[in-house]
């Protein structure tokens, strides 16, 4: 009975033969789907054009998702909307409606979205082939309630800051403007929870050249090895980063939110990781 708004950027509006993936992109807390595109300054749409892929930006219910968390303040979390069937439903209406491929179906979520992006990924693995969190870790109540994630193994990309004065990187409870905002696992057991979701034996740590020495920042990338089905679990711990978008735009000052990253786009990142999964 709730209207829900979806954003479209299809490239290939006219095009009647052949499927194409899907990229779902879940906009952070109090955000829509043109502040999604902001923040990343429209890279996922042009790369949408380049490749041929479908990019969906579907809205939460008051800016927010139910994304487990139980924030009372959030009238989707307090109304305990279905935001996972929502999605589910999304995704049913775009494979039958604009040629989707329903197994090249990815979600990207940046902060609050990409809680929500776990929470789906947990209680809908089947519909994913792959997904991105950037700035967000699995919420505390979706872990405790691992029994209703799907057994398949699914490849899981995160991009992280580890200076995130909001969602912090050793967990416990998200804070914004002096609120809890409820609470998380810390990046690290995050990652741990997809690796053995995935049946990964072991992982190796790199760095990344750092491209960009005057932005302070480094990033270092942790790949699961030997997983099941061949997925692919990899964290990339942007040391020096705040709350923020790797090459996107700087929304609040550093003094709120933290540094931004240059070393990597995560926009980019997020698409060939979804390439190397198909």
């Amino acid at each position: 009975g709730i209207v829900r708004d979806v954003g479209v950027f299809d490239p290939e509006p006219r095009a009647a033969s052949g499927t194409r993936p899907l990229v779902l992109v879940l906009h952070g807390g109090l955000g829509e789907d043109d502040d999604t595109i902001a923040l990343s300054f429209g890279k996922l749409n042009r790369l949408a054009e380049e490749d041929g892929f479908l990019v969906a930006y579907p809205q939460g219910v008051g800016g927010h998702w139910n994304d487990g968390r139980n924030v009372q303040r959030y009238v989707a979390q307090r109304e305990r909307i279905n935001d996972v069937g929502f999605l589910t439903k999304l995704i049913d209406a775009l494979v039958e409606k604009r040629r989707v491929d329903p197994a090249a179906v990815f979600i990207v979520g940046v902060s609050d979205g990409a809680m929500m992006a776990h929470r789906f990924a947990c209680e809908r693995t089947s519909r994913l082939r792959a997904f991105t969190a950037v700035i967000g870790a699995m919420p505390y109540n979706v872990a405790r309630r691992r029994g209703r994630c799907g057994t398949q193994a699914l490849s899981v990309l995160m991009i992280n800051g580890t200076d995130d004065p909001i969602v912090p990187w050793d967990g416990g409870s998200v804070r914004f403007d002096g609120a809890n905002l409820g609470k998380v696992l810390s990046t690290p057991k995050t990652f741990q929870f997809w690796k053995r979701h995935a049946g990964c034996q072991g992982d190796r740590v790199s760095l990344i050249p750092d491209f960009v020495p005057e932005d302070g920042t480094r990033i270092e990338r942790r790949k699961a090895i030997d997983c099941r089905d061949d997925a692919k679990v990899e964290l990339f711990a942007v040391r020096g980063a705040g709350h923020t978008w790797p090459s996107g735009w700087q929304y609040l000052p550093e003094t709120m939110i933290g540094a931004t990253s240059s070393d990597i786009d995560a926009s980019i990142a997020t698409w060939r990781f979804f390439q190397s999964s198909l």
